[in-house]
């Protein structure tokens, strides 16, 4: 193994992962405000079938469906949601084992000059204002219902550090608030920062912060990992190999390629830093890159190494 590599430009990197396959930790990222590369004016995401998104705490999210301007996914906790591929909405539909809901977007009525209610396409100073309202219940119980309000805006651009590597984003701003009473007072409720890399077509970094007593929460990307099932068996075989010796014997930059002629599959696997755990386990980022018949497309992540010397992305 080689030693930890540290970037100049950041003020530091830790990575603590804690009960391995279960949890990580939230590690720490390093933001520099506007240091990132002009990034052009960013249209929405599209999302593709199969590709799943891990996180810093092990949570996971996989793309189910997409419609234009929907997308539905499937998380850990065997949550299924659909909404628009507009991150900065919640889903507009959601069922779990034991409750289920929908939420609808409006224009706010309280603003005495009308703002749009969309960022994107995301450039500096966008701003959005909306109304959301919400119905849920549990199985065999009345339902509830609320409504609250937001105000989101593109405070520019910055390059983040994350479990999954480095990236140009640009940071959202939204902030809740509940809806005025009828003395006109209103209070500001939670603010949520997302760092979206359009690199990525998702975001790497999202956090949370209450003005009530609730904990923040923090929430980086740890790995993107492409849609397997549409992957043949063969060119599979070969991608997990190459993953296992680029992981286990290539120092940082090196990369091992693989082929799979029958399957008109291709990639390569290129480890990045390296990183050594609390518990004493090696950890490293990778950048995998996959030529597919429709083309090739990068995915990034880091890997953990357990006491049998294999290389997996813990998630819950």
């Amino acid at each position: 193994m080689n030693k930890t590599k540290r970037n100049l430009f950041y003020f530091f990197i830790l990575i603590i992962m804690v009960a391995f396959m279960y949890s990580i930790s939230y590690g720490v990222a390093a933001a520099q405000q506007d240091t990132a590369n002009k990034l052009p004016s960013a249209p929405l995401p599209t999302y593709k079938v199969g590709t799943t998104f891990i996180y810093s705490n092990g949570a996971w999210e996989t793309v189910t469906a997409t419609a234009p301007g929907m997308v539905t996914w499937t998380d850990h906790r065997g949550v299924i949601s659909s909404g628009s591929p507009d991150f900065t909405y919640r889903a507009a539909k959601w069922q779990s084992r034991t409750r289920r809901g929908t939420r609808q977007y409006t224009a706010r009525n309280d603003l005495l000059i009308h703002k749009s209610t969309s960022l994107w396409p995301l450039k500096r100073s966008n701003a959005a204002s909306y109304s959301e309202t919400g119905i849920w219940q549990r199985k065999e119980e009345p339902a509830n219902s609320y409504r609250a309000n937001w105000s989101c805006r593109v405070e520019g651009t910055e390059r983040v550090s994350v479990m999954a590597g480095e990236f140009d984003t640009w940071k959202i701003v939204c902030t809740r608030y509940s809806v005025p009473t009828s003395s006109g007072t209103t209070r500001a409720r939670e603010t949520r920062t997302w760092y979206y890399s359009p690199e990525i077509e998702h975001y790497v970094l999202m956090t949370s912060s209450y003005y009530y007593d609730k904990p923040s929460r923090r929430q980086e990307l740890l790995a993107v990992l492409p849609p397997y099932d549409g992957i043949p068996i063969v060119a599979r075989r070969k991608l997990n190999k190459s993953f296992q010796q680029a992981m286990e014997f290539k120092r940082s930059g090196e990369s091992v390629s693989w082929s799979a002629p029958q399957a008109a599959v291709s990639g390569e696997i290129i480890p990045k830093g390296t990183f050594k755990l609390a518990d004493g386990s090696y950890s490293r980022r990778y950048v995998q890159r996959l030529n597919l018949p429709d083309g090739q497309r990068t995915y990034y992540g880091m890997a953990v190494r357990d006491a049998k010397g294999v290389w997996g992305i813990p998630r819950r």
